[in-house]
């Protein structure tokens, strides 16, 4: 009699880890599109994102190329050494570090954002032509 029930037990046991493997292990299918293209001058050595997933740096022989997803293209490219193999984003710091292993060197690139502002039709005092223009922001509240 006892001999019976383990054999109903185990049998019963087997059935629900069996059902739990085939339900858990079994994996959903992937979809997926292109976004975009790079071409490159190079093949790229390496390649990083910065922090907030705005930039991706592209490293080839000669130069860093910083593709903008927002815009979909290249928009700058950083003249390097083309003996430079690798290349790290530094989120503390906002810099690019470049390495190369042939020559033994660190290069640090510090980024700054540079953003551009149109002063178009807005109120202005001086010269329209002045070689440096300062925009002031301001809120009351």
């Amino acid at each position: 009699m006892i001999r019976n029930w383990s054999i109903i037990v185990g049998g019963m046991l087997g059935i629900a880890l069996s059902m739990l493997a085939v339900t858990s292990g079994s994996a959903a299918d992937i979809e997926w599109t292109t976004s975009g293209q790079i071409d490159l001058k190079a093949p790229a050595l390496d390649v990083c994102p910065s922090a907030d997933g705005k930039w991706l740096y592209l490293l080839s022989a000669g130069e860093i190329a910083v593709y903008a997803f927002a815009d979909g293209k290249i928009v700058n490219r950083i003249p390097l050494d083309a003996a430079f193999d690798r290349l790290v984003y530094v989120k503390e710091t906002n810099s690019l570090v470049a390495t190369s292993r042939s020559n033994n060197k660190v290069k640090i690139i510090r980024l700054e954002i540079v953003y551009k502002v149109t002063t178009t039709g807005l109120p202005y005092k001086g010269a329209k032509n002045a070689p440096v223009t300062i925009a002031v922001f301001s809120d009351y509240q």
